[in-house]
């Protein structure tokens, strides 16, 4: 589904990531996990053509998009949801879903409104409310169905439970296990929360200064309790 690197990647003299390479098949689910500052959402935004400077291959379902700007790689069927959310605050929760029909492919019908509200059925009740109206587990409901909703092949989703309350947590990974289940989504995850990576994802990539330092399943990671005390306590 989505191959990459060895990458580097860049803001201005900054070498942030180095040497990474990581892949996801179809319909896996993969978690970058890490402390805080040490390279996920870089990762991932460059991944998107959303910001480093990057040198390295990137493939997506077998052909080389290294060339593509973002808005054509989210028209190749790659869904971002960025970690600052981004939602539209004067437009409702409908229209500011409806606006990613826009990243849609050839050929693919984004869902119906009812549709997503049936993935996440606390945006339902939501949908005439605008987005400055939201709470912040609110908001990042909406972020995610906005991403869902041109019907994505893969679905890059960085840090979604940061300052959330641990209910919302649950709800969302709930909702996004349930997600992947009926459509076979294809899911990268920057996360911070072991317990919400876990849940979402089949296997992991722990990053530290900008390095790929593991690489395995959760079984693997288990297995080596000193990961866990080395790159993630605070």
């Amino acid at each position: 589904m989505l191959e990459a690197g060895p990458l580097d990647m860049f803001y201005g003299d900054s070498h942030v990531i180095q040497g990474v390479t990581i892949h996801v098949g179809a319909g896996e689910g993969i978690a970058i996990i890490g402390r805080n500052g040490v390279g996920k959402s870089t990762l991932l935004k460059g991944l998107m053509a959303g910001g480093p400077t990057v040198r390295g291959p990137v493939r997506h379902d077998g052909e080389d998009i290294s060339g593509l700007s973002n808005f054509q790689r989210a028209r190749r069927g790659i869904g971002f949801v960025p970690e600052d959310r981004r939602i539209y605050p004067h437009l409702t929760v409908a229209e500011n879903i409806a606006m990613s029909a826009h990243s849609a492919r050839a050929g693919v019908t984004p869902y119906g409104l009812d549709e997503v509200y049936a993935f996440f059925p606390m945006l339902g009740p939501l949908a005439g409310r605008m987005g400055f109206e939201l709470s912040g587990g609110q908001q990042q409901l909406l972020a995610i169905a906005r991403g869902v909703f041109a019907r994505p092949n893969c679905m890059l989703l960085d840090e979604p439970t940061e300052g959330l309350a641990p209910i919302i947590v649950e709800e969302i990974a709930d909702q996004l296990i349930a997600m992947r289940k009926t459509e076979q989504t294809t899911l990268i995850l920057a996360e911070q929360n072991v317990w919400f990576a876990r849940a979402c994802t089949e296997r992991l990539y722990l990053i530290d200064s900008g390095r790929i330092v593991f690489e395995g399943d959760w079984a693997a990671f288990d297995s080596q309790p000193d990961l866990r005390e080395r790159y993630l306590a605070v």
